[in-house]
């Protein structure tokens, strides 16, 4: 009986080692699949580019029905399908130079979408400056809030506490929830390169889609804007 055990862990353990995917990248998929739901087909492997070989992991999403509702925003929620793997990675995030995600709409439509390391990198370091704002929005806190926007940009605590307010009086009162749904990178001629953080501001009576705008030079807070 005791040789018929190992033989079955043996065969279970070859089994997983040709998936060729490691336990931290299962739960990095299923961490993806649990926003979106659907289904993931993953690969991995290598590219060549002008001569230099690049690592990469591809996840292919399909019949997701958050992805089909949001077909307008597949840029920003393919950043998040990209982020949400590689931030929970943890130690084997240096792997991949490169997370690929391709995204096929139920009316048969895709897009693919790129992105390196390093960009990815630079989302999670803003992490903790991106909680430090959605703090300061949740506690009213504006005067301090105002220590996060860029040197040039002329605002007063009061224009932000006025617009929370407005806010507030028609949705109901700010819940501490919120929720990173995605980012892009944008060029904009009066302040260069910018980053988009989309997040779901949760309200009593609805969500809404709030974008903090930051300057890629500084990381620091251009403008928040609500859609």
């Amino acid at each position: 009986m005791k040789k018929i055990l190992s033989i079955i862990i043996l065969l279970n353990f070859i089994s997983c080692n040709n998936t060729g995917v490691t336990a931290k990248e299962e739960n990095a998929v299923q961490q993806v699949l649990n926003f979106y739901n659907g289904e993931c087909l993953r690969s991995k492997g290598l590219k060549s580019e002008n001569g230099n070989s690049k690592s990469y992991f591809e996840l292919e999403m399909s019949k997701s029905e958050l992805l089909n509702i949001k077909a307008k925003s597949l840029k920003t929620h393919s950043a998040n399908i990209a982020y949400l793997f590689y931030s929970n990675l943890d130690g084997e995030k240096e792997n991949y130079q490169e997370i690929k995600v391709k995204v096929i709409l139920d009316n048969g439509t895709n897009e693919e979408f790129t992105y390196s390391n390093l960009e990815l990198l630079e989302i999670e370091k803003l992490q903790s400056f991106i909680n430090q704002i959605i703090e300061k929005i949740t506690k009213k806190e504006y005067e301090k809030l105002l220590i996060s926007f860029d040197k040039s940009i002329d605002i007063e605590a009061k224009s932000i506490e006025n617009l929370f307010s407005t806010l507030e009086n028609q949705y109901g009162k700010i819940n501490k929830e919120v929720q990173f749904q995605g980012f892009e990178f944008r060029e904009t001629k009066n302040y260069g390169n910018v980053i988009v953080i989309k997040q779901a501001l949760i309200f009593g009576k609805t969500a809404l889609s709030m974008n903090l705008i930051i300057k890629r030079e500084n990381s620091k807070l251009i403008s928040i804007e609500f859609q």
